[in-house]
């Protein structure tokens, strides 16, 4: 309660007893309307969520009918169509791969691949021993510490 509401009830007097019932009233209607504002506000947004999740359903059975419907088109296709359609699928999914963004590239690692491929070469046993060129990088990187793979005193950053 607010210290005005106390203090005008502290401030009542003999002469405010008829009016107290009137006050009652007042006090009794407001907080209905306070209920009834709460209450709305609860149905609103259950219905907003109910609606949220009757559009994502809705967007979950277009997507689903959308992909039958492609199917069912792709199953019609004659076969020599099916390869043509194969190509271009190819085609799609290499043009998005060049759209996507590259993989973080270390310089140091590079540099540590090239080295030992012109600098130092490997032998060709312990190479096949491993596994090939690209199981030996990987493995040997691994094993060097953090701060030695990219410092400048290690001999491939020294290039």
């Amino acid at each position: 309660m607010s210290a005005q509401a106390k203090c005008a009830i502290l401030n009542l007097t003999v002469e405010d007893i008829p009016q107290i019932d009137d006050l009652m009233t007042i006090l009794k209607e407001k907080k209905k309307e306070l209920k009834k504002a709460v209450s709305d506000a609860k149905k609103a947004e259950t219905e907003a969520k109910k609606l949220e999740v009757k559009s994502q359903k809705d967007a979950e059975k277009l997507l689903k009918k959308k992909t039958q419907d492609e199917k069912k088109q792709v199953e019609a296709v004659p076969k020599h169509l099916k390869k043509l359609q194969a190509e271009l699928m190819k085609n799609d999914k290499k043009e998005a791969k060049k759209l996507e963004k590259p993989k973080p590239k270390i310089a140091s690692f590079q540099k540590f691949c090239n080295y030992y491929t012109k600098v130092s070469p490997i032998p060709k046993a312990e190479l096949d021993a491993i596994g090939g060129k690209r199981a030996w990088n990987k493995s040997t990187w691994d094993s060097l510490e953090e701060e030695y793979r990219t410092s400048p005193d290690a001999p491939w950053n020294q290039i």
